[in-house]
């Protein structure tokens, strides 16, 4: 393996944000000829990095949301309603999980994007974050906003490739 490579994930985020800038000022943003499974490797600790980033502000939002949870009492009353009432701050935990989730997958999503794009340029630059973030608004319109079936599909195939991730782990590597 290149020594180059090797302790990229242990970069401090500093250090990461000035390398890029001078990648992108500089136009030395070509990615080295290592072999495919280099950039797998890079590829899915990226992937899981913002999933698990993504896990955790989304439960801090949960925490502090002014939304109560799907399903909930609060919920129904509004949705009969029609008139809005924040719910007080930590007073529904019930909301943790799915906006966890929810922000999970758009992280996510914005990374493999993002990586998948720099795999197929083998250029690491920004406009490959920018596509990512473009990318964003169809995946949130078209499936996770689009109808529940489609939410539900997703959630199944998420879950799925997580379930597989694990096994793969703990049984192949």
């Amino acid at each position: 393996m290149n020594d180059q490579l090797r302790f990229l994930s242990y970069k401090s985020p500093k250090t990461v944000v000035a390398e890029s800038v001078f990648q992108f000022m500089h136009g030395t943003n070509t990615l080295s000829k290592v072999n495919c499974a280099s950039h797998i490797n890079l590829f899915s600790q990226a992937l899981t990095y913002h999933i698990s980033s993504g896990l955790i502000y989304g439960a801090a939002w949960g925490l502090v949301t002014p939304f109560p949870a799907p399903g909930s009492a609060a919920a129904a009353r509004e949705a009969a309603t029609g008139i809005f009432r924040p719910v007080p701050v930590f007073s529904s935990l019930s909301a943790v999980p799915s906006n966890a989730i929810f922000f999970a997958s758009l992280l996510g999503y914005q990374r493999f994007c993002s990586k998948g794009l720099e795999l197929v340029r083998r250029q690491e630059d920004v406009y490959n974050d920018f596509f990512g973030f473009a990318m964003i608004w169809p995946y949130y319109t078209y499936i996770l906003n689009y109808s529940e079936r489609r939410l539900i599909l997703h959630n199944r195939c998420v879950g799925g490739a997580v379930l597989m991730s694990i096994g793969y782990v703990t049984f192949l590597a």
